[in-house]
């Protein structure tokens, strides 16, 4: 049951002051998720309030969501309980960056464009987007969410050193530090990456930088079948080239990333090399024939301006499945590389509520698919059984292939009735670190793994 703003907004009026609550009909509607909305908005300025805010919330047991710059709210499950929406876009500053020792600590809801803002005079740079992302480095950090070069530069968790949290029961602590190794016992860093703010909420980020490559380029080549683009990618792999990236997309994730001449049914592979002016040539050269002698075709080389924008319409087309029509579900599957392409055949399999075929991006390397896939209008209970029982199968397929399968987006009438995660071995230690460190379960209820 949701508290009544007649007594959440005096509190907490009275605790941060009038500008930072808001409970207008236009700011609780920029906080919804799906259909469901808070009963107040709170943007506290620093890391003290937010920690105020907490321990009220935790003993008046009002269901808190953080906020950084919403761009992944879509991912998770519906909250349970939404009393509070609690906005970090006021804690936005940057720290300290170091250049000489590569690192940059920023508060958790500066946007990763500031990081880049800071490191690219130094020619550094924070490799977990391209300079114009606009999510916050915290709710990266939140959701897990790399960079494309994550194959050359490492994911979220290896350039993440250290976190400020602020825990529900009003304790402000500190994991990590500011140098590559700085742990003698346990990473408790990583136990709040990919959580969705469930065990305490990230106030601060430290991050290890990257030196800026003197050149970057993206090899797109396009080929008539999967199979044939599958093996392109492989022989890539256990070459000796040394891709920043290397994805293959279908012809509609294509088209809105770029208008690339890919025609339906066909495969896109693209390849970014970083690095110096002449290793990046060569590396081309090379995966240019490589790529020809499995039939690949049509090739381009993109730079430039050309190149950023690719990036932005990648982020674009996998953050927001839900804002195009018809409406769409989005799944995420890990699986090994070398059963990849059993995964996407299985995806090209439609179920009898899709409305149209499936289009994806893969990260190769990783073994890591984000699928969109359009629905027809019915909201039947039939309906949402089917669409239970598709997820089910591929989620059980999943597991065969030493992998697993995310309902990472779904419209509102779905999301509530679909399991987001599927079941993992993890969850009853995940469920344990929930009572230890958000015993009165009031951080985002019902949104992250396990339904925490």
């Amino acid at each position: 049951m949701m508290s009544s703003p007649d007594v959440l907004i005096p509190r907490l009026e009275a605790l941060l002051g009038a500008s930072a609550v808001r409970g207008s009909a236009a700011d609780l509607a920029a906080y919804a998720i799906g259909d469901c909305q808070p009963t107040v908005a709170v943007q506290p300025e620093t890391a003290e309030q937010v920690v105020e805010v907490l321990s009220l919330a935790a003993r008046e047991q009002w269901a808190v969501v953080p906020w950084g710059r919403g761009t992944q709210m879509h991912l998770g499950g519906m909250p349970a309980r939404y009393d509070l929406a609690l906005s970090l876009a006021g804690l936005n500053r940057i720290v300290e960056y170091d250049a000489a020792n590569l690192t940059l600590i920023a508060e958790a809801g500066a946007p990763l464009r500031e990081a880049y803002r800071q490191s690219l005079p130094e020619r550094q740079f924070l490799p977990l987007g391209f300079a114009g992302t606009q999510a916050s480095l915290g709710g990266l950090l939140a959701t897990n969410t790399s960079g494309v070069k994550r194959a050359r530069y490492g994911g979220l968790r290896d350039l993440l050193l250290g976190v400020k949290v602020a825990l529900p029961e009003g304790a402000l602590v500190r994991f990590g530090g500011r140098v590559v190794k700085n742990v003698a016992g346990y990473d408790m860093n990583k136990l709040f990456v990919g959580s969705l703010g469930a065990f305490g909420v990230v106030l601060e980020t430290c991050y290890r930088l990257a030196a800026m490559p003197e050149d970057d380029r993206l090899l797109a080549v396009v080929f008539p079948q999967l199979s044939q683009a599958v093996a392109a990618a492989a022989a890539v792999q256990a070459s000796p080239l040394q891709p920043s990236a290397l994805m293959l997309l279908t012809a509609e994730a294509a088209t809105a990333a770029r208008p690339l001449a890919v025609e339906t049914d066909q495969i896109a592979l693209l390849l970014n090399v970083d690095g110096p002016h002449e290793a990046v040539e060569r590396q081309l050269r090379d995966a240019e024939a490589l790529c020809e002698q499995h039939g690949g075709r049509d090739t381009e080389r993109i730079s430039g301006e050309a190149l950023l924008s690719v990036w932005e319409a990648r982020e674009r087309w996998q953050a927001a499945p839900l804002a195009s029509e018809p409406a769409r579900l989005q799944v995420q599957l890990g699986v090994l590389p070398s059963h990849l392409e059993a995964a996407l055949r299985a995806l090209a399999v439609l179920p009898p509520f899709a409305s149209g075929a499936v289009s994806w991006w893969t990260d190769y390397v990783h073994g890591q698919v984000v699928a969109h896939m359009p629905l027809g209008v019915s909201e039947s209970g039939d309906w949402l059984r089917a669409v239970r029982a598709w997820l089910t199968q591929l989620r059980t397929q999943a597991r065969g292939w030493h992998g697993y399968c995310n309902l990472t987006a779904a419209p509102p009438h779905l999301r509530r009735g679909l399991d987001m995660w599927g079941e993992s071995s993890g969850d009853a230690l995940l469920r344990l670190y929930k009572q230890q460190f958000d015993p009165r379960a009031i951080l985002n209820p019902g949104r992250s793994v396990a339904g925490l």
